[in-house]
This record gives structure tokens, C-alpha cells and sequence, in this order.
């Protein structure tokens, strides 16, 4: 296992708590989501529970909930990033962290993940059956058809750019 990621997990236990207790007035840090690390990539999080899904598409989900506090989101993704975690693991619905993105319409998660080489065109491979297939510009075509009230011109721009 590369050095990198031997302490990414460390790394991204320590980023993710501080973060989020940077805020409080407590003295000890707290991880109010009760997610940790699975090993020493870091590459997963638990819940210790049973839960467990890659670092990166979970944070890109968690990004506008953890609203005033994203930066924690961001600063857990690129850790995962620097580390090594694979930029296009699905959960098990099937989506990337890219797709997670497009679903969620932010373009800062798009653009950083872009940049750091997600496919565009990697297929969904899901159980659902209307996204199964779909690559990051038809899953983008099918959600503005769904909600066409929703503006995702930034997000189609940025995949043009990719094509």
C-alpha cells in the first residue's frame, strides 16, 4: 500500500471531526455524524453500524447538508483524493461521486471532480432501471427532463467542456 494511503484513514478521521467541531463550544471534538474510517485508506466510511459507502460519493451526498460547514465535505474529498480513493467508486445505487454531483446540482463538486478525472462517460451500472446504462451526460439529459425547473446549465457546461 503506497505511504499515501497508509494514513489517509488517519488523515480523514482527524480532518472530518476537527472540522466539524471547529464550530462548537465543546472541549473535546465530536463527530456528530458518527462516521469513521474503515482502514487505513480511508477510502470508507462506517457508521460502525453496518453502514458503509465510499468516502468520496458519501461526502459529495453529505456537501449541502453539512451547510455552514461544507468546507468539512470538500476538505474530506480531497484528502480522499490526495490519497489515492478511486474517483469513480459507486455507492450502491450505482452512482459515481460525479454523478452524485449532477444529481444534487453542484457545480463546485462537478467541477472539482472533473478536474480530478472522473469519467464523464462511465456507464451506471444500478438496479434502478431508469438510470442503469446512463453515462454522466445522459443521466444530466434525464434529470432536466425530470425537472426541467431546476437550472443545471452550469453542470452541462462543464460536461461539454469534457466531451
Amino acid at each position: 500500500m503506497p505511504l499515501r494511503m497508509r494514513y489517509a484513514g488517519q488523515v480523514i478521521g482527524a480532518v472530518f471531526v476537527a472540522a466539524l467541531a471547529a464550530g462548537s463550544a465543546r472541549a473535546e471534538p465530536t463527530n456528530p455524524l458518527g462516521l469513521r474510517t474503515t482502514d487505513a485508506s480511508g477510502c470508507h466510511l462506517t457508521d460502525g453500524r453496518g453502514f458503509e459507502a465510499p468516502t468520496i460519493v458519501l461526502m459529495a451526498g453529505a456537501y449541502d447538508k453539512l451547510l455552514p460547514e461544507a468546507a468539512v465535505a470538500l476538505k474530506v474529498i480531497d484528502v480522499a483524493i490526495e490519497a489515492g480513493c478511486d474517483i469513480d467508486e459507486p455507492d450502491e445505487l450505482g452512482f459515481s461521486p460525479l454523478n452524485a454531483a449532477i444529481l444534487y446540482n453542484e457545480p463546485v463538486l462537478v467541477e472539482r471532480f472533473l478536474r480530478a478525472g472522473a469519467d464523464p462517460h462511465r456507464r451506471i451500472v444500478s438496479p434502478r432501471a431508469s438510470i442503469n446504462g446512463l453515462d454522466s451526460f445522459e443521466f444530466l439529459h434525464l434529470l432536466e427532463t425530470k425537472a426541467p425547473s431546476q437550472n443545471r446549465a452550469a453542470l452541462r457546461e462543464m460536461l461539454r467542456d469534457r466531451d
